[in-house]
């Protein structure tokens, strides 16, 4: 079987489908082999197994592993960095981080730039507003890990800047009211054995990326599929993107828009662009009708 990469669009989940089944039909793995298809719900797992199963499709649907995108991941960080590396559960998991921080939360609340904080939680008598912000910031932690972990890079190692892409060098300076954030990011760091620091998801990911760039050990997939989901950070992406070098990767994506989407752009944001540049010409082409609501609604997708 060719390895590599495939994304394939259409407007219609069923298309999608017929689409996944001619593949299958024709590129077959070894009997006992499973295949890996990555969905963003239960409700769609259930929906394409049973479009999977009609007569006129497959027939049968077995052989399937159906997984969430976030589990999916960490068991192939398992698998490529091994078990001893990478524990069954991260120390920085939302569940362990609420109350980590629900521990460290009083210790740091007399430190200046934690005032913002500490106001918050001025008449918390019972402490259920400090397990309220506590639950907020293990969600805040757990986004940043997974879509700006530039971030939290910069801020361990003292740079307390927001870089405005992850791949990109400079930045702008934290506002003042914010400066808590890195400091309780490495207050969260410092509070851990040093041997546990390393295992961010963030830390986790480049280490797996880099390790797939080699050979990979065996048991994983031969082929995975991605099933009609709406978006996938980047960090995803990257992951799969590494595992495509060693296995066959098929994308498929609903996609409201037959034509290129990033040319779309909302009324306000095309009047700007001109006033900046009145000489680029933003004009969506006549021959290329869209519907607005694709500009004003659909910024996610289009990104995506």
């Amino acid at each position: 079987m060719q390895n590599g990469f495939m994304v394939l669009h259409s407007n219609r989940l069923e298309a999608l489908t017929e689409l996944v089944v001619d593949w299958l039909k024709q590129h077959p793995l070894a009997p006992l082999d499973q295949e890996t298809v990555l969905v963003q719900s239960n409700g769609m797992a259930q929906w394409l197994k049973l479009k999977l199963a009609e007569p006129e499709a497959l027939g049968i649907s077995a052989g399937f592993s159906f997984q969430m995108p976030a589990r999916f991941l960490w068991s192939a960080y398992r698998q490529v960095l091994g078990e001893q590396r990478v524990p069954r559960t991260s120390p920085f998991d939302k569940s362990r981080l609420l109350w980590r921080l629900y521990r460290l939360l009083p210790a740091l609340l007399d430190r200046p730039d934690f005032e913002p904080l500490r106001h918050f939680l001025d008449d918390d008598e019972d402490g259920r507003k400090r397990h309220q912000l506590a639950e907020r910031l293990a969600d805040l932690f757990d986004a940043y890990q997974v879509y700006r972990a530039d971030w939290l890079a910069d801020w361990e190692h003292g740079v307390d800047r927001l870089r405005r892409a992850p791949d990109r060098a400079g930045g702008h300076a934290l506002p003042a009211g914010q400066q808590w954030q890195p400091a309780l990011w490495r207050a969260l760091l410092e509070d851990l054995p040093e041997d546990q620091r390393h295992l961010s998801r963030a830390a986790i990911h480049d280490a797996f990326v880099e390790r797939l760039g080699h050979t990979p050990p065996p048991g994983l997939p031969a082929r995975i599929l991605v099933f009609g989901i709406s978006a996938l950070p980047q960090q995803a992406l990257e992951a799969l993107a590494a595992l495509s070098r060693h296995a066959q990767v098929l994308m498929l994506v609903q996609n409201p828009c037959k034509h290129y989407w990033a040319d779309i752009v909302e009324d306000r944001h095309l009047l700007r662009a001109q006033l900046d540049s009145r000489r680029r010409h933003l004009d969506v082409p006549p021959d290329n009708p869209v519907h607005p609501l694709l500009a004003a609604w659909g910024k996610q997708g289009r990104d995506f």
